[in-house]
């Protein structure tokens, strides 16, 4: 029979903490946090080894600073298991699993290792390195056949992992189990003798590395290397009618479709929610990245329908496409490129699709009008260079503008309309009368 998996043995060190103390501030710690996360973003991308353990050092530092035992925050198990059972942090990583799909998919493959094995265990077992072009699961049930049953030793993690193989089920997609996949990645940079630089051993480093920094990145404060916004340019951005009102947030403006859209986004993201439509967010400061995600994963596949209808555009262009529609230049469908090819929209006719880009280059030529299309064409002295990332990030920059000068902006579409209408005929100026001959004799 086999044994019932124990998952709390992967926080058991933290007894019953429920939620890490979270410095306010912390100038000191901020400042040692940043000089670490510098590396970690400066280290060229092959350098997978050196950049972890910068990232490593920023979270156990910090980590130690929220430790509830200040005696014990030295004992990096103790830490680990603290970090395991946040809350906040499970709460988090199970929101990214549900609105990131990449991260998502990152994150099955690197359960479907697990579990990972201490290195110099498997040296001392006689038991060859793992080739990734072998079965994973032969290796890892060969390897097990060697940790007798009753050792309470476990060499490998998480370590209720042999019970869950056991009884043929897979390994929990949570916080506790991936982050101690993580350490246990992290132990064998550190001790077990893993430079990590073939294949096989990668794929254990990168996803443990993009994981952690994905659901531990939202815990540093604003403008330390995270982009923070207010909510109400966010919610701009993304196109919904929203203004303040009594230094509030109000989506009154908004249509009944599109708060009803808001409110399923607020609560998938946990973010807080709609009353008396008034957003009451859980704080005042979101992190853009985050929200976006959680668009991406909430909106429909349509790329057209009604120009108010935030819920069946792309995720960059929603808020593009509703001002220009406020400003008077109505469209029929849009496609933010998906990161693959330029973001592009189609106006109602030609006419709305010249206004529309000789709108959009006031600023600077960016725009391209073919007929009834307007594709972004990039930015810069290299346009076409342009990575898909900031072409996505101009669509968002371009949706504040026009939100924000919407009011002028429709006055003057208005006014362009005027100038560029056909006008009547002028009517011929009355003939002169011709001046009598005089005739001589």
């Amino acid at each position: 029979m086999a044994e019932k998996s124990d998952c709390g043995k992967l926080t058991a060190a933290a007894g019953d903490l429920q939620a890490l103390v979270r410095p306010a501030e912390n100038a000191e710690l901020w400042d040692f946090v940043r000089s670490w996360l510098r590396r970690f973003e400066k280290a060229d991308g092959d350098k997978a080894a050196e950049r972890f353990v910068c990232l490593w050092a920023a979270v156990m530092a910090w980590a130690a600073k929220c430790s509830p035992d200040a005696g014990r925050a030295h004992e990096e198990s103790y830490l680990a298991h603290c970090l395991a059972r946040d809350q906040k942090l499970a709460e988090r990583f199970a929101n990214l699993y549900k609105i990131d799909k990449d991260l998502r998919k990152k994150i099955d493959r690197f359960l479907a290792l697990a579990p990972v094995f201490l290195a110099p265990w498997l040296q001392k077992s006689e038991i060859p390195e793992w080739d990734p072009a072998q079965d994973r699961r032969a290796f890892v049930t060969k390897a097990l056949e060697k940790v007798p049953a009753e050792s309470a030793a476990r060499p490998y993690a998480p370590a209720c992992a042999r019970e869950h193989l056991l009884a043929n089920e897979k390994l929990p997609a949570d916080w506790a189990h991936v982050f101690s996949i993580v350490a246990q990645v992290r132990r064998n940079l550190f001790h077990g003798g893993r430079n990590y630089k073939n294949a096989g051993e990668r794929q254990f480093l990168e996803p443990a590395m993009a994981i952690l920094w994905e659901v531990w990145r939202f815990e540093l404060p604003s403008g330390l290397l995270i982009s923070r916004i207010s909510w109400l340019r966010a919610l701009l951005r993304s196109g919904f009618m929203a203004r303040e009102a009594e230094n509030r947030i109000s989506l009154t403006d908004e249509t009944e479709a599109n708060r009803k859209y808001l409110q399923k986004l607020l609560t998938s993201g946990h973010f807080g929610m709609l009353k008396n439509d008034i957003l009451l967010p859980n704080e005042p400061y979101i992190e853009e990245s985050f929200w976006l995600r959680t668009v991406d994963s909430g909106h429909g596949s349509s790329e057209a329908g009604r120009a108010d209808d935030l819920a069946s555009m792309d995720t960059y262009m929603a808020g593009l496409v509703r001002w220009l529609n406020e400003a008077g230049i109505a469209t029929e469908l849009s496609c933010d490129g998906h990161g693959e090819r330029k973001p592009s929209f189609t106006a109602a006719d030609e006419e709305s699709a010249r206004l529309a880009a000789w709108l959009l280059n006031f600023r600077a030529p960016q725009f391209n009008q073919s007929g009834k299309t307007v594709k972004y064409a990039g930015a810069g002295p290299n346009p076409n260079a342009t990575k898909p990332a900031d072409r996505l990030k101009k669509m968002l920059d371009v949706a504040e503008w026009l939100a924000k000068n919407r009011e002028d902006l429709k006055s003057i579409v208005a006014s362009m309309r005027k100038v560029s209408a056909a006008k009547a005929p002028l009517k011929p100026e009355p003939a002169a009368p011709k001046e009598p001959i005089l005739k001589t004799k």
